[in-house]
């Protein structure tokens, strides 16, 4: 919000506001048996609120809260624009999809008419995080007037047309404000409640969606897939595999290189394949038994981001991983293997809420990260026949040392912080040396029966978050304090839109699998616990850590003048050791001391 030179005029500061608030309260007075009716019909179709508020860009770039009728699930993320959802279909209720299509959702709006946030007839108010259509709207002056129900762009392609022309158009109704414009808006709008092609579901300019439809018209058996091998299988270790790592330098394949060259010297020869480019398609595929394939863009950051970052996972999660499968099969490799996520079956559930995934659940991803993995996990499946068998793997959170995501922020907080929030949470995990165990033994079955499978490898035992930072600040010789109280903080901060409650929900919400999913009769891979997994990371972080050795004559050389160069080297993230050539005080002598 900033100074701004606009004067309305008589018309739009005194008449204008006169007509908003007679035809409003008149419009809610004669509506009343209509808006009753939804909302018996919204608690009906999907008990919960009938009304929900959502935060606006208004007159002067000034928040304010609009009023809608419920149109969505209440299992819809709290407070997210419907363009920030991926298949945004999926959450909209039946009566909210005849609301949608006809703008019944918007009559609330006429108390805001009323309260003066809005006018009847205006541009419409932005959402919050729309930069794009902020700043292109500050071209036109269109941010200084007061945003309507109905305008010139709403009847004029509305959701269909681009950012740039939306704006344009709002500027010109800005411009030509009257009392005949405002009319002929008004018209305009009562001849689209009939029906409005231009309305499109997360649609913030363009009719186009990115997606890739591998998932269309597939059964829910289809999607969930077959989950483990079907039977008891043995793990043959006298067995020598060649294995192509599609996806070079990957943290995964990495850990995998160094685990098998460490405990199963015999049986791997292991080679690592570039994805950058193109070059990857002239490589030879035959000469493998089996192709790994890790390549993928993780860690997104889902919230509001342009279509062509949405096309680039897509590309690279789903295109690039059926394209390698295919070549895979076409040179005659035996078994491919691809690296999906635990993310194909939605977001975790809230701190309180369970969410405990069995063999029964349908994959539902919540974002076009998610999407883009269930897609390519879908159609390599249906690639497998009895030459060329098909592995699927579907691990939660992955960690140990060098890992990204969640893990080393908590390992971080662990190690400052001397507070933090005693929550009862469950979670899956798999430690990074479990997964290379489990995809050693997997690799070295002597038969898989099943062409096609889906694999999901995890912890013996579930995580509690408020543990796992205990055990961290322990071993790092830290002391933390688990306070109860701050549940409440947790719960309330989970509830805040975009990216704060996405990371507390992430770090505190309930996301497990079963434990029957994990185990394999044959297989016996969960060899290091949760506890053993912390030490063993930590251990390992510490000795990777960049040292300095501090050579005094005395004791008193450190403990009067380098105690502050200490601390500033320990502050960097340095590991110091120091060694002092003194017998006692600050006596010198041939003895070593360390």
């Amino acid at each position: 919000m900033g100074n701004s030179d606009y004067v309305p005029s008589f018309y739009d500061k005194y008449v204008k506001r006169c007509f908003d608030i007679v035809l409003s309260f008149g419009g809610i007075v004669a509506l009343s048996p209509l808006l009753l009716g939804i909302a018996v019909a919204i608690k009906i179709d999907d008990p919960g609120p009938v009304f929900f508020t959502q935060k606006r860009l208004g007159q002067n770039k000034k928040y304010f809260r609009v009023y809608k009728f419920r149109s969505m699930k209440m299992c819809t993320p709290h407070d997210t624009p419907t363009h920030m959802l991926e298949n945004p279909e999926q959450y909209i209720t039946r009566v909210g999809k005849f609301l949608r299509a006809h703008s019944l959702d918007e009559l609330p709006q006429l108390f805001n008419v009323l309260d003066g946030s809005l006018s009847l007839v205006g541009p419409r108010p932005g959402l919050w995080n729309q930069d794009v259509l902020t700043a292109e709207r500050d071209k036109y002056g269109v941010n200084e007037y007061k945003p309507g129900i109905t305008g010139w762009a709403q009847i004029n392609g509305r959701d269909s047309i681009s950012i740039e022309k939306k704006s344009e158009l709002d500027g010109y109704g800005v411009k030509h404000s009257s009392p005949a414009f405002d009319l002929k808006c008004l018209l305009g709008t009562v001849t689209k409640v009939g029906h409005d092609d231009t309305v499109v579901e997360g649609g913030t300019g363009t009719m186009a969606k990115v997606y890739r439809n591998y998932t269309e018209g597939k059964t829910k058996k289809e999607l969930i897939g077959n989950i483990g091998f079907g039977e008891a299988v043995e793990v043959d270790k006298g067995l020598k595999k060649k294995v192509l790592i599609t996806g070079a330098g990957s943290y995964i394949g990495q850990s995998f290189i160094a685990y098998a060259k460490k405990y199963y010297p015999e049986n791997f020869e292991i080679d690592e394949l570039d994805m950058m480019g193109d070059a990857w398609k002239e490589y030879d595929f035959s000469q493998y038994d089996i192709i790994y394939h890790v390549a993928g863009i993780a860690h997104a950051d889902v919230g509001n981001v342009s279509d062509e970052t949405k096309e680039k996972y897509y590309q690279v999660n789903t295109d690039l991983t059926i394209e390698v499968a295919q070549k895979a099969k076409e040179e005659n490799v035996k078994e491919f293997i691809f690296m999906s996520s635990m993310i194909v079956y939605g977001e975790s559930a809230p701190y309180g809420k369970k969410k405990v995934i069995d063999e029964y659940t349908v994959p539902t991803p919540a974002n076009f990260y998610g999407d883009s993995k269930l897609q390519a996990d879908v159609a390599v499946r249906e690639l497998a026949d009895d030459n060329f068998k098909v592995i699927v793997l579907r691990p939660p959170m992955i960690y140990g040392m060098g890992s990204k995501g969640n893990y080393p922020v908590l390992a971080k907080l662990a190690k400052k912080s001397p507070i933090f929030p005693d929550v009862d949470n469950e979670r899956s995990m798999l430690y990074i040396e479990n997964l290379c165990e489990f995809l050693c033994q997997v690799m070295l079955v002597r038969k898989i029966r099943r062409n096609a499978i889906v694999l999901i490898p995890q912890n013996a035992e579930w995580t509690n978050t408020s543990v796992m930072v205990t055990q961290i600040a322990n071993i790092s010789g830290k002391k933390i304090v688990g306070l109860k109280v701050m549940r409440p903080a947790v719960v309330i901060g989970g509830k805040m839109p975009g990216k704060i409650g996405g990371l507390i929900n992430k770090a505190f919400g309930n996301n497990c699998y079963a434990h029957e999913l994990s185990k394999y009769q044959g297989i016996d891979y969960q060899k290091s616990t949760l506890e053993e997994s912390v030490k063993l990371t930590e251990a390992n972080i510490v000795n990777q850590k960049k040292c300095v050795l501090m050579l005094a004559s005395v004791a008193s050389m450190i403990d009067q003048f380098n105690m502050s160069n200490i601390d500033i080297l320990l502050n960097m993230g340095y590991r110091v050791d120091v060694a002092c050539n003194f017998g006692f005080g600050s006596t010198c002598s041939d003895e070593k001391n360390y």
